[in-house]
């Protein structure tokens, strides 16, 4: 179902679904994010009542406030398939955590903690309850001219221990405030000292990562064959390195350098999806056995024992809120 028409955001433009009749206000909001974001899903928990979005421009760059119920939002590879939406999204989070996903990696975040992902490959987002945020949707080559391999930093978190993050965070927030700021008039100029020390805080945390390009460039192909070929029960780094034509001792080294290991990026990725899925369980009925298969495990059995390790809650008991 495609989303309802929305006026095109203006700056102080405000949502709220929950002025809505309680029938149309998961719809309403699911395509509001659709909208103001770009293509992607949402599932939410059965009593969704309160979603409000604002939004605004400054420069190239969308502010959003964002207040509402839990939900689990999913970006998947139909929605990146559908056109060019090149952009950079950045939630900071004000009260519980969030989750995001992508390339096999997950980043949990809180409110003194910075992550990002990339719109131009599929990704999820999870906020487990209700929560406020901030969030920055940042044009793909305006990220990509300031940090090098900016997509091998996608969904991994920078920490409050860092000054570079509190730095960010300090003038992100102020960013954000003012720019929704109805009687603010924010000078686009802005939007590059930002970037710049978004910069800043990628390449503090790059400092102690040592890698060649050809490295990088054999990591990333990996990243990617991971991503098109998860749902494989077969998939390990053997079948991995053998289609990039590297030895799988050279393949885990390049991963181990990030203290990662091939098979975590895969299960990772595989339980990533089956939140997805299971977070829409109610109304697509499947069984946990028909995800646990779809999501690349062949053993159910096996699948909720990791799903319980990982996650901490058994597949049955999982839902998005």
């Amino acid at each position: 179902m495609m989303p309802v028409a929305l006026a095109d955001p203006a700056p102080g433009a405000r949502i709220d679904v929950e002025a809505l009749h309680a029938s149309r206000r998961r719809r309403a909001w699911i395509d509001t994010l659709y909208e103001y974001y770009y293509p992607l899903d949402a599932s939410l928990a059965d009593g969704f009542r309160f979603g409000r979005l604002a939004v605004a421009d400054v420069g190239p760059v969308r502010i959003g406030r964002v207040e509402s119920d839990a939900m689990f939002v999913d970006r998947s590879g139909s929605h990146v398939s559908r056109g060019v939406h090149d952009f950079y999204f950045l939630p900071l989070p004000e009260e519980g955590p969030l989750v995001l996903h992508q390339r096999g990696r997950s980043a949990r975040i809180g409110p003194q903690e910075v992550a990002f992902v990339g719109t131009t490959e599929a990704y999820s987002y999870d906020q487990p309850g209700a929560n406020k945020s901030h969030t920055l949707r940042i044009p793909g080559a305006a990220l990509r001219a300031r940090i090098r391999n900016v997509d091998d930093w996608t969904a991994r978190t920078f920490v409050a221990a860092s000054p570079m993050t509190q730095v960010f965070l300090d003038f992100a927030r102020s960013f954000c405030r003012n720019g929704l700021a109805t009687e603010a008039q924010m000078n686009p100029r802005l939007t590059d000292p930002l970037l710049d020390l978004l910069a800043l805080v990628v390449s503090s945390a790059d400092q102690s990562t040592q890698e060649s390009a050809v490295r990088l460039a054999h990591r990333q192909r990996a990243l990617h064959l991971v991503e098109s070929r998860f749902r494989d029960p077969d998939l390990d780094a053997t079948g991995i390195a053998a289609s990039l034509g590297l030895s799988e001792r050279y393949l885990q080294k390049i991963f181990a350098e990030r203290d990662e290991t091939v098979s975590a990026i895969i299960r990772s990725r595989r339980i990533a999806e089956a939140c997805r899925m299971l977070a829409n369980r109610s109304a697509s009925r499947a069984s946990i056995s028909s995800i646990a298969y779809a999501v690349g495990f062949s053993d159910p059995a096996h699948f909720s024992r990791v799903f319980r390790r990982e996650t901490g809650v058994a597949p049955v008991h999982y839902s998005a809120g």
